[in-house]
């Protein structure tokens, strides 16, 4: 199994509620990357100063772009911006600085865009889950109780790539349109509460941190 590299949690309506309730129930990141999305007006708010109060994990609203997400940490999608994951770069050494400057590297690289909302948000959770398919077996996309369908494309994307999709029990969710519309299209590897998931994502940061 490989290790986690990349968590993303993405709601709207009740979302919030279901995100603390994870935090709450996942204390340690190890090295993985923790992702939050949730649809919001593109007015600042203060998302990372509350969620800070759920959990000891440091959380951070990236305040540049390109970012490189710090493991072992929660990065929350700005208000107003698209967040995209992708893997770390460096410069090329292989000669070919005209044609390829840089290379992958380890690490998740946040970048923020503003293009036109999705599903009527921005940021919208199918642009970050579809940009994180790129981490294929080493990522895990939640989609959370949401009132509408953004984030079904995305867990279709990041299962399609090797990843795998947690979905938050429909009778839990304040609004289960989004958790609805990724189960027709998909079989998801885990579905349950937002306790649940925060045990079951604990389960498999600890499970990719053994010696194989």
């Amino acid at each position: 199994m490989a290790a986690v590299e990349v968590i993303v949690l993405g709601g709207s309506a009740g979302g919030m509620k279901a995100v603390r309730q994870i935090l709450s129930a996942l204390t340690g990141l190890r090295t993985c990357v923790l992702c939050v999305v949730l649809h919001r007006p593109a007015e600042y708010s203060p998302l990372a100063e509350v969620l800070q109060t759920y959990t000891p994990l440091p959380v951070r609203e990236p305040p540049d772009s390109p970012w490189d997400c710090p493991g072992g940490a929660v990065t929350v999608a700005p208000a107003g911006y698209h967040l995209l994951l992708g893997r770390g770069r460096v410069p090329s050494t292989d000669g070919q600085e005209a044609i390829a400057p840089y290379t992958t590297a380890p690490g998740v690289r946040a970048h923020l865009t503003l293009d036109g909302p999705v599903a009527y948000s921005r940021p919208s959770l199918d642009v970050t889950f579809t940009s994180a398919a790129e981490f294929g077996a080493s990522v895990i996309a939640v989609l959370l109780s949401c009132a509408n369908e953004d984030g079904a494309a995305g867990c279709a994307a990041v299962q399609a790539a090797g990843g795998r999709v947690v979905l938050q029990a429909p009778g839990t969710c304040e609004a289960p349109i989004a958790v609805n519309a990724a189960a027709r299209r998909i079989e998801p590897d885990h579905v349950a509460d937002p306790a649940g998931i925060g045990s079951w994502l604990g389960q498999q940061l600890a499970l990719g941190a053994k010696p194989h």
